[in-house]
């Protein structure tokens, strides 16, 4: 069973947040989810990664969640869609038990949640308005065309890496989802979205030739970036994170996981 819940939860997750200070639910989860047969799993929508069609939450992340669960014997998901700068507050707080949002997995995050084994690896990408206008190929080029407005996901690993870079927070406008940022790319409000290549990928193929995907290229002297997606669990939560370890371990890679992902753009060759 999916159940989608709307946006009053997540303003009183965003509330008890708040007023807790990002404390963290101590209360052990993995028994309460085998007690009740359900678990909460949150997510914000960035396809390929998360997405709702025809009233079901899917994508590749989703996909595997549901292998996962069936794995761990638990008959039900409660889906709770948030914005993405809402995911890691939603498990601190206790909103929901596993993010399942293709968040990629860095040092900065791990202080704030444990993150299974990596599922897929992806590279980073543009999303340029047809032509590519102001010819950019990596993130240098973001830094020195200091007239391209660029698009970011709020809480991405982009939005930290352009900060980190000295970009004029002037140039980037923070988003709430992925759709935001390609639709001002595409009503030339911004230059460029800054978001993985699997994700820009998906956006150029729906806008009608009007949007197109550029794949990073690596600086000179570096050598290509990838990230490593994962899902991510309360740090109190230790339990929970290696009992979806085990079942991940037996699931991921398998013929029903490749099968499950394929229509999202991912193969084989992107599992970890």
């Amino acid at each position: 069973m999916i159940k989608a819940l709307g946006g009053v939860l997540v303003a009183t997750a965003l509330a008890v947040w708040a007023g807790v200070g990002g404390s963290v639910a101590a209360a052990d989860a993995l028994a309460r989810i085998r007690a009740e047969g359900v678990i909460r799993i949150g997510y914000a929508v960035e396809a390929p990664y998360a997405l709702v069609r025809g009233g079901e939450v899917t994508g590749e992340s989703p996909e595997l969640a549901k292998l996962v669960v069936e794995r761990l014997g638990v008959a039900e998901i409660d889906w709770v869609q948030v914005r993405f700068d809402a995911l890691l507050p939603g498990l601190q707080n206790g909103t929901f038990d596993v993010v399942a949002a293709g968040m990629f997995v860095t040092p900065e995050r791990e202080r704030l949640a444990i993150f299974s084994a990596p599922t897929v690896r992806v590279a980073p990408g543009f999303l340029v308005r047809r032509g590519n206008p102001f010819r950019l190929q990596n993130y240098f080029d973001l830094l020195v065309r200091t007239e391209a407005r660029i698009a970011v996901l709020a809480g991405s690993v982009e939005e930290r890496d352009l900060e980190r870079r000295g970009v004029s927070p002037s140039r980037l406008h923070r988003v709430a989802d992925a759709e935001v940022g390609g639709d001002l790319v595409a009503a030339d409000q911004a230059d460029v979205l800054a978001l993985s290549l699997p994700t820009v990928r998906w956006m150029a193929r729906g806008s009608g030739g009007a949007l197109e995907a550029v794949a990073v290229a690596p600086e000179a002297g570096q050598d290509q970036s990838a990230f490593q997606v994962g899902f991510a669990f309360a740090r109190s939560q230790g339990r929970l994170a290696r009992a979806w370890n085990a079942a991940q371990a037996e699931v991921l890679g398998s013929p029903a996981h490749v099968e499950r992902i394929a229509p999202f753009g991912f193969t084989a060759a992107d599992v970890l």
